[in-house]
């Protein structure tokens, strides 16, 4: 039963480090697309006023949101080598380390969007997709890998 739990546990983190790839994708190369909403949320006004308005602004936000999508595409690449390496051998710092892992990407993102004040449904569905994923897949092996005796 443990190795089972811990078998299914580390098919969702795979999952939640895929997701976190695909997600970094689209703020790496669609980036206007993932954050005009945000941007309107956030300002009132359409980005298009505002990167005819204020061309080099507007380009240096855009550059963020892509920083953003480097970051969250190494956290992704690294949850998934975290998890074929170690996660799935039921290693205890490795529950950990994907726990401060996930909150930090997905945490973060339902607290932007709280600040922005974009909680819209449309909005909150990837960081509570990616929440729930993680949360699947620490807490079905919890047991198995936190209960074990350390050497």
């Amino acid at each position: 039963m443990n190795g089972s739990t811990v078998k299914v546990g580390s098919w969702f983190m795979m999952a939640m480090g895929c997701f976190a790839l695909a997600t970094a994708v689209l703020w790496i190369f669609m980036t206007e697309v993932a954050f005009v909403s945000d941007f309107a949320a956030y300002t009132g006004q359409p980005y298009s006023d505002f990167l005819a308005n204020n061309p080099q602004p507007a380009e240096l936000w855009l550059l963020t949101k892509r920083l953003i999508g480097v970051e969250r595409l190494v956290t992704g690449l690294l949850i998934i080598a975290i998890t074929q390496k170690s996660y799935r051998r039921g290693e205890r710092w490795a529950w950990f380390t994907l726990l401060i892992a996930g909150v930090l990407t997905w945490g973060w993102l339902i607290g932007y969007r709280m600040a922005i004040g974009y909680m819209e449904s449309v909005g909150m569905v990837t960081p509570i997709v990616g929440l729930v994923l993680l949360v699947v897949g620490l807490a079905l092996p919890a047991k198995a890998i936190l209960g074990k005796k350390t050497a």
